[in-house]
């Protein structure tokens, strides 16, 4: 991705990696599940109520974790790809469909994103202790942690931690189509403001 070109020898580039989808699912069923059933029929599970109210599903290929709770909502989180979403709810609706005595009706589910973690390279230095007076909203406490946390509201509400060495992390984002967008209004505006450091 180019951030920007000023000359024809200078072309600012940004590389990104989705590091975490997070999903919430809503399962309309007629009755609770049982997680205490769940765990013991299904593999690779966890459940304590004692120590947390829902049941924890691991899957291995794609790699991730369902959360069930008992009023049918679940969480996924752990997976990289976006194409995976509907992978991973096929597959466990399946396996409670064969392997309990719950039913589920695919087309009853309703799936939305509530979060993606993505790491991003600058490939600058960024000079933190000047960002941390020119941009509003941050907090920086280099004795304690060595990033910058910046927020911001526009274009879509995100939050930034950013490394001296042009390595972020951004997560908030809600849609994979914001993720650009967000980096390059980013880039720039550390850019208007001459936070990259001058090689």
């Amino acid at each position: 991705m180019v951030l920007d070109v000023k000359s024809e020898d200078e072309i600012r580039t940004l590389t990104y990696i989705i590091q975490n989808i997070v999903a919430k699912i809503t399962l309309n069923i007629d009755k609770e599940f049982v997680l205490n059933e769940i765990n013991i029929t299904l593999n690779n599970t966890e459940y304590n109520p004692e120590r947390f109210p829902g049941l924890f599903l691991r899957f291995k290929h794609p790699k991730c974790v369902i959360i069930i709770f008992k009023n049918g909502k679940l969480i996924l989180t752990g997976l990289k790809a976006f194409n995976h979403v509907d992978l991973v709810i096929e597959r466990l609706i399946l396996k409670l469909n064969e392997k309990t005595k719950i039913y589920i009706n695919k087309n009853s589910i309703s799936v939305e994103v509530v979060n993606i973690v993505i790491t991003a390279d600058f490939y600058k230095q960024i000079n933190l202790d000047l960002a941390a007076i020119k941009l509003k909203n941050t907090i920086y406490e280099p004795e304690i942690f060595p990033g910058l946390v910046f927020k911001i509201l526009k274009p879509k509400k995100s939050v930034f931690l950013i490394f001296s060495n042009g390595k972020i992390v951004m997560t908030g984002i809600r849609e994979e189509s914001d993720i650009e967008p967000a980096l390059v209004n980013l880039g720039r505006m550390l850019d208007r403001k001459y936070l990259f450091k001058i090689s």
